[in-house]
């Protein structure tokens, strides 16, 4: 594996697997609670890919606060499900769809992803606002050709 500078050079080690705990599942798999993250391509992707459930995988991307603004604001019950400290730090992620656009790899604005990495906890925070969008577009598709 080459290495990356990228806020997911963490996540992803050689020859490692590092798991996460989202102890209420993902939206579609509420019982699978226990993923890991693994890298690879190229960029600030990763994939998260289900312990349990092999079909349970999903890409991802970094919160990109210059294109969408502030990431959402978690709940004290949502605090308390990561583990959080006041002193920990969440990383936010979004969940991108290749499949869904011909043009354009799109992204899940409603239900980001917030990881305590210290604690190694993660949860799904589905939003309720209309004005977000599920399939917003993140990036062209590659050209495979």
């Amino acid at each position: 594996m080459t290495a990356i500078s990228s806020p997911l050079q963490s996540f992803v080690q050689p020859n490692t697997i590092r798991e996460f705990s989202f102890p209420r599942g993902l939206a579609g798999f509420p019982d699978a609670s226990r993923f890991a993250f693994i890298y690879e391509g190229k960029g600030n992707m990763l994939c998260m890919q289900s312990l349990e459930y092999e079909e349970a995988s999903f890409i991802l991307t970094p919160w990109d606060t210059a294109r969408l603004g502030e990431p959402p604001t978690l709940s004290k019950e949502q605090r308390a499900c990561l583990k959080l400290d006041k002193d920990d730090h969440i990383m936010w992620m979004l969940v991108l769809n290749p499949f869904a656009d011909k043009t354009w790899v799109t992204a899940n604005l409603k239900a980001p992803i917030a990881i305590n990495e210290s604690q190694s906890m993660g949860l799904q925070c589905i939003r309720n606002d209309t004005d977000l969008e599920l399939r917003y577009p993140w990036m062209h598709q590659p050209n495979l050709t």
